[in-house]
């Protein structure tokens, strides 16, 4: 399951870097990347508010906000109530609580959620089903008509992260390259496989023609296989591969770089690629048009303050260039606006700098509300919320 990836990887990174100096390898970026003047700097201000929302043993795979007051947190929720130990695939957000009835979830939708995405009215929540051994399982919601519609798929395996074009085509990913595809609302799954057997952490889109993959394997002793793919026009392209650089145009070579989160992001007017992988140190990688060369640019030559040798960024979300939130383990929280890197600090009961807390699953709502999940202990979990100050 992706919870365990992630806190194997994590444990055994640290294990591994402490004492390993290496230099970043930064390559001078072109003078018009981030122009500050092509996109509006983020926003910093915001109120903040946190949520308790999951004890042990739980596991949180996403949020997706319809608005600021009515959004959904999926995954495997653990709470206790009134004296009882229950259990929750899902809980709904009115604008005030978390709910635990999210509008008659019925049983055939009763998978675990890995990640959750939708649009202003449609959501897809992807994981897996509760046998042994896992197979897929997803589950829709329409929020016009309040109903849900469950799938349990017989690939082996399970689903780790999905994405949409906000037009009715979502595509997930999964164990083994395994790939799931509904081309409109209505429209039922499709299953496809990847050219490759690593499993798809994360599944990130431009289009439904333009799609992009990071792949990841076992880790063994202190290697971190990761690959990048891109989907486009019915054809797979491998860009990226840390453990064999062969015929790849992107040259991340080192097999101790692992790879945990990745976004992306096209800017129509210049047609500039920038894809974000975040691990062991954060990669800007920018291209334009079709072309696949890339520059690539560290975010420690911006000035981030986490060198590659520390604690890895497990997640990453650019709203745009300009606009990136990028989280680690012991509460680190960073935003980069385009100019600098600021270190965020939301809750002010937190131990920061201690421990292995971890700020992750970003999203925003149209009126520029901010929603992230954070682990505060091992699976143990809140939530988030930042409204923006006016």
């Amino acid at each position: 399951m992706m919870k365990y990836l992630m806190i194997a990887l994590a444990v055994s990174y640290l294990m591994f870097v402490y004492g390993c100096k290496k230099d970043p390898g930064t390559m001078p970026p072109d003078s018009s990347e981030n122009n500050a003047n092509e996109f509006p700097a983020g926003n910093r201000n915001f109120s903040w508010q946190m949520d308790s929302v999951a004890a042990f043993p739980s596991t949180l795979g996403g949020i997706w906000a319809f608005s600021d007051s009515d959004a959904y947190l999926m995954g495997y929720i653990f709470q206790w109530t009134d004296g009882v130990f229950t259990g929750y695939v899902g809980l709904h957000w009115n604008g005030k609580v978390w709910e635990k009835d999210i509008h008659g979830l019925p049983l055939e939708v009763a998978h675990y959620a890995n990640d959750v995405t939708g649009d202003d009215h449609f959501m897809v929540s992807v994981g897996y089903c509760s046998i042994e051994p896992p197979l897929p399982g997803l589950g829709e919601f329409d929020n016009r008509t309040k109903k849900w519609k469950g799938y349990q798929f017989q690939t082996p395996g399970e689903l780790y992260s999905v994405w949409t074009d906000g037009n009715g085509f979502f595509i997930a990913g999964g164990t083994n390259g395994m790939v799931y595809t509904k081309d409109s609302y209505t429209s039922e799954w499709v299953y496809s496989k990847a050219p490759t057997d690593f499993n798809f952490i994360s599944v990130k889109g431009i289009s439904k023609n333009e799609i992009y993959f990071l792949g990841a394997k076992s880790y063994l002793t202190g290697e971190y296989p990761g690959q990048l793919w891109k989907y486009k026009d019915n054809k797979w392209t491998k860009l990226l591969d840390n453990h064999d650089t062969t015929g790849t145009p992107i040259k991340i070579p080192e097999v101790t770089d692992f790879f945990s989160d990745m976004s992306v992001y096209r800017c129509s007017q210049t047609d500039s690629l920038y894809i974000y992988l975040a691990g062991h140190g954060i990669y800007e990688l920018k291209s334009h048009g079709s072309s696949e060369t890339f520059t690539k640019t560290t975010f420690v030559s911006r000035g981030f303050p986490i060198q590659p040798n520390e604690l890895p960024s497990m997640s990453i979300k650019a709203f745009s260039p300009n606009d990136i939130w990028t989280g680690g383990l012991q509460y680190k929280l960073y935003h980069w606006n385009g100019k600098d890197f600021m270190k965020v600090e939301p809750v002010p009961t937190l131990q920061y700098g201690q421990f292995a807390g971890i700020f992750m699953k970003f999203s925003k709502t149209s009126s520029g509300k901010i929603w992230m999940i954070l682990e505060l202990g091992s699976q143990v979990y809140a939530v988030v919320q930042g409204t923006p100050n006016k």
